[in-house]
């Protein structure tokens, strides 16, 4: 739905489109017109807690500073100097002096403000450190893909699985009902794994994904934005450590289940687990992080959901859902009404039980504004197995994703095509249209001209 972190977490906070909510970039940067999330009482945690519901929160958070940023060690970084940004921009007086973090918006738990650069200047993780006569120790300190080589009850992970048991501890012993939200930063980077993860990978040899040597002659220029250099050799070793850490959190998530299964909750419990945003990790000639195009590597994310033991439901979902799904998902679960929890997306629970949903929509989008100091208009639209990108100024793309699935052929010059590009492109007009989306003024002067351009040739 949008491959950058605060615009996915706004959208499932607030059940509605970036174009909707705002937050279309991560904060105070430029193309985000909203940078703190504003109170509502259709946020998620409102609405549970209006239901009846405790609700908690730890890890990361990037939808906000809050009146606590001036006592955050990221806000004192001169990189990222939103003082100096709000003295030469004229945002409104509520990025000064409001506050939306987590605790100010119904949740309990914990205030992690801004982004956290992988959690571990915050002053709750130190004092944890201390605490536990722990120290954080790196085999190198000064690369981002590293060994941890002290325990990993002093990883940044291990730390933040620990509120989220004390506070479900909490949690379970009032007379009502309880959601918690454990918002893990791994596996992005930085990826500090302990030394038993990364030991499965050490030797192991990769075999370069299929597009790393792709030939970049009908593609988009803007992806250009996002490539690196190097041979597979350089990022077979990222990919392990990001394999390890993902393998880490794995267990860190193990061992909350545990606790559910102890506590004799487990069989009860709604759970979901998915992120943001995936990463491109040298995919299509050494593509890195995320942003700039709309390759699966990051707008195909995972989501796996665990009902009740009471409940019947399908072991997989074909469909297509966005984030936005989520937020509905979590109100219904909660026995939110309908007229509530549907915003700009809806429940999954139907399509879960096996229930026979007739008017499910056959189409997604994935919005992307820009990221870092960079703006860029791109839209993709995936309707089935085929999808097209708009990408601004620069080549449009079209992928069959069941006969190439890793989009090595780009269809959108192909002839045989072109009345399918057109169908694409106005299913994807109206969509803007229908959601309120502003690009579409701008998207629908590009479908005009290149119908005039069909029209003289």
């Amino acid at each position: 739905m949008y491959p950058v972190c605060t615009p996915a977490r706004a959208s499932l906070q607030t059940g509605v489109y970036p174009c909707r909510h705002g937050m279309q970039n991560n904060i105070y940067q430029p193309g985000c017109v909203v940078h703190e999330l504003t109170d509502s009482p259709r946020l998620l945690s409102r609405q549970l807690v209006a239901n009846g519901y405790s609700a908690g929160h730890t890890g990361k958070w990037h939808l906000g500073f809050g009146s606590a940023a001036h006592n955050d060690p990221w806000y004192e970084d001169e990189s990222h100097d939103v003082e100096g940004s709000l003295n030469v921009v004229d945002y409104p007086n509520f990025y000064r002096v409001g506050s939306s973090l987590p605790t100010d918006l119904g949740y309990e738990g914990d205030n992690f403000p801004g982004h956290g650069g992988g959690g571990h200047s915050y002053k709750q993780y130190q004092d944890y450190l201390q605490a536990n006569d722990l120290s954080h120790i790196l085999k190198d300190p000064n690369s981002s893909t590293t060994e941890v080589i002290s325990p990993k009850e002093s990883t940044i992970d291990y730390f933040l699985t620990e509120p989220a048991i004390h506070f479900i501890d909490r949690f379970n012993r009032r007379e009502r009902p309880f959601f918690f939200g454990l918002h893990f930063w791994g596996p992005h980077g930085p990826a500090y794994v302990p030394s038993k993860y990364y030991e499965r990978y050490r030797n192991m040899n990769l075999e370069p994904w299929p597009s790393f040597y792709e030939d970049q002659e009908d593609k988009p220029m803007i992806h250009n934005m996002k490539r690196s250099v190097g041979e597979w050799e350089s990022y077979e070793q990222k990919i392990k450590y990001t394999f390890a850490y993902s393998e880490f959190i794995d267990d860190e998530i193990g061992r909350l289940i545990e606790k559910l299964k102890d506590d004799g909750i487990y069989d009860n419990s709604y759970i979901i687990m998915s992120c943001d945003h995936g990463d491109s990790l040298g995919c299509h000639d050494v593509l890195s992080d995320k942003g700039f195009h709309m390759y699966e590597e990051t707008t195909h994310i995972p989501l796996i959901i665990k009902l009740p033991k009471c409940v019947e439901c399908k072991s997989q979902v074909d469909e297509l859902v966005n984030t936005t799904d989520i937020y509905s998902t979590i109100l219904d679960m909660a026995g939110v009404s309908t007229d509530l929890h549907e915003r700009d997306g809806r429940s999954l629970l139907p399509l879960m039980k096996g229930e026979e949903v007739k008017d499910w929509t056959d189409c997604v989008v994935t919005e992307f504004t820009g990221l870092g100091y960079s703006a860029c208009s791109q839209r993709m639209i995936r309707i089935g197995d085929y999808k097209y990108v708009f990408n601004a100024g620069d080549k449009e793309e079209l992928y069959h994703l069941k006969r190439d699935p890793y989009e090595l052929k780009n269809l959108s010059r192909e002839v045989e095509f072109a009345k399918l590009i057109t169908e694409m492109r106005h299913r994807l007009y109206e969509w803007l249209k229908a959601h309120n989306d502003k690009f579409s003024n701008d998207f629908r002067t590009y479908i005009q001209a290149m119908q005039n351009e069909r029209e003289v040739m």
